[in-house]
């Protein structure tokens, strides 16, 4: 089982530029380290043979701070971005970088968690699903409903922005809501043949795949997690790593 990492570090990290104004959001310092060293540690930990980051804002800095990052026995690989693309987009753009792999562990470059990635790729494998997303019940309450798991452990996704009319998301039967970490695991095969100008996000990906009978799964975490590209996720997270964070983060952090 060949695993390869991607870490989706290209964002313009304007939420956490207040405190960070002349760094990029990977870069932030955490607990002694750069902000993505965690996210890539967690895909170490989790047994990836290859990291892939794709990078766009400041990639010079980017380029030159990243190779010291990569653990011991990982190959790092980067994937540059003219221009700045959506998180599908992104991936799909770098697929020559992962050929040849099995599976895809995403995580997002400002995630810090205690989760263990092991057993999710273990249940992707054994539900033959092409992707498997981690879930939280909390989070920020701006991210609620449009998420989550049905009751047959199928992902559910709300419509597409801008396919209602504003009013609060209705959720079906049968489905629990959630929030999602930006950490998920993927088959390469779905960004086989995808334009990368044209998948924004890979949500949208995934819900294409929904709409062809594509096999999308979803399971929930109560492990700790947050979002460092924030303000208010940023310190939470630093008072995590020093031992003054509740692990169980608020409903509405």
């Amino acid at each position: 089982m060949k695993l390869c990492g991607f870490v989706l570090a290209a964002g313009l990290g304007t939420r956490i530029r207040p405190l960070f104004p002349d760094l990029p959001k990977p870069l932030v310092p955490v607990g002694g380290r750069p902000a993505i060293a965690w996210s890539m540690d967690l895909l170490a930990r989790a047994g990836v043979s290859r990291i892939v980051v794709n990078v766009h804002h400041r990639r010079e800095m980017m380029r030159a701070v990243l190779p010291g990052l990569a653990p011991p026995g990982v190959e790092l690989l980067i994937s540059e971005e003219e221009t700045l693309l959506g998180t599908g987009g992104g991936i799909a753009n770098a697929r020559e970088l992962f050929s040849g792999f099995d599976w895809l562990l995403v995580v997002n470059a400002d995630i810090l968690t205690s989760l263990s990635l092991r057993p999710l790729w273990r249940r992707a494998l054994r539900e033959e699903s092409e992707a498997h997303l981690i879930l939280s019940p909390r989070g920020p309450k701006s991210e609620q409903g449009r998420i989550g798991r049905a009751s047959s452990g199928d992902l559910w996704l709300a419509p597409p922005r801008g396919a209602d009319d504003g009013s609060p998301r209705a959720i079906p039967p049968g489905v629990r809501p959630g929030v999602f970490l930006g950490v998920q695991m993927v088959r390469p095969e779905i960004f086989r043949g995808v334009d990368p100008a044209k998948a924004p996000s890979v949500i949208d990906l995934y819900r294409e795949r929904i709409a062809a009978g594509g096999r999308m799964r979803a399971s929930f975490t109560e492990s700790f997690w947050v979002d460092l590209g924030t303000e208010d996720g940023y310190r939470r997270g630093r008072r995590y790593l020093e031992g003054e964070e509740d692990p169980a983060p608020p409903a509405e952090g």
